[in-house]
C-alpha cells in the first residue's frame, strides 16, 4: 500500500498519465515507473501489449498503442529522453527497442502493416525519425495500384544514428555502423562497421567501431 502511494504522488508530481484499455496489457516494474517524467501512455485496441523492462528511464515522451494483437517492448535499462512511440490501427505488428539502447529524442512511428525493430546498445541522438511506411497512398495511374506500401525497419544492435536522420521504410542498418547527421536513410544495408550518410545514405567510411566515450 505504501509502495502505492509513492507512485502515485511520484505521477502527480512528475506529470504521469496513463489510460489502458480494457483487454489490453501493461507491464511496468516499479523500479520503472518511478524513473519516469512527463510520461503519456494510452493503452486500447484489443489485445494489445506494452512491455516495459526493468531500469527503463523514460522522460518527456509519450506512447500510444492500439489497434489489434500488437506490442511494444522496452528492454532493460533503456533511455528514452524524448519523443513518441506510436503503432496504431494496424494487426500484429511490433516496436522493438534492445536493452541498453539509449535515445535522446526520436519519432517511431507504425501505423500499417510493418514492424520497427531496434537492438541492443545502439545509440539514437536528437531529432529522428524512424518511420515504416509514408502516411499516404502514391498510386499507379493506369491500374489504381498502391504503389507505396509499408516495410519493416531494422536496426541490429549497436547502430549509432546522429542528430536529424530519417530512417525510412525498408531499412537495414548492421552492427557496429553510424550514421552521419542529417543522412536519410531508406534502403537495406548488408555490411556493418561503416559510416553511411547523405540523401539518401551510402557507406562513406569502411572497416569502423565505435565508442560512446572519447577515447
Amino acid at each position: 500500500m505504501l509502495q502505492q502511494l509513492k507512485l502515485w504522488l511520484h505521477n502527480v508530481a512528475y506529470k504521469n498519465r496513463r489510460s489502458v484499455r480494457a483487454g489490453n496489457h501493461l507491464q511496468l516494474p516499479a523500479n520503472s515507473a518511478q524513473r519516469m517524467k512527463k510520461v503519456r501512455i494510452k493503452l486500447g485496441g484489443e489485445n494489445n501489449r506494452l512491455l516495459i523492462g526493468q531500469n527503463v528511464t523514460l522522460h518527456n515522451c509519450e506512447i500510444r498503442l492500439d489497434g489489434r494483437d500488437n506490442l511494444i517492448e522496452i528492454g532493460d535499462d533503456v533511455r528514452f529522453s524524448s519523443g513518441k512511440i506510436y503503432l496504431r490501427g494496424t494487426r500484429g505488428q511490433h516496436i522493438r527497442l534492445g536493452a541498453q539502447t539509449t535515445v535522446e529524442g526520436a519519432y517511431l512511428l507504425v501505423d500499417e502493416a510493418a514492424s520497427i525493430d531496434i537492438g541492443r546498445d545502439c545509440m539514437l541522438s536528437t531529432d529522428i525519425i524512424i518511420r515504416t511506411g509514408d502516411k499516404h497512398s502514391i498510386l499507379d495511374q493506369v491500374t489504381g495500384e498502391r504503389l507505396n506500401r509499408s516495410r519493416d525497419v531494422q536496426i541490429a544492435d549497436r547502430v549509432w544514428i546522429g542528430r536529424d536522420v530519417q530512417v525510412l521504410k525498408g531499412t537495414v542498418l548492421q552492427s557496429e555502423t553510424v550514421v552521419a547527421t542529417r543522412s536519410l536513410v531508406s534502403r537495406a544495408f548488408d555490411e556493418g562497421h561503416c559510416v553511411v550518410g547523405g540523401v539518401p545514405a551510402v557507406v562513406i567510411k569502411r572497416g569502423i567501431r565505435w565508442d560512446r566515450r572519447l577515447l
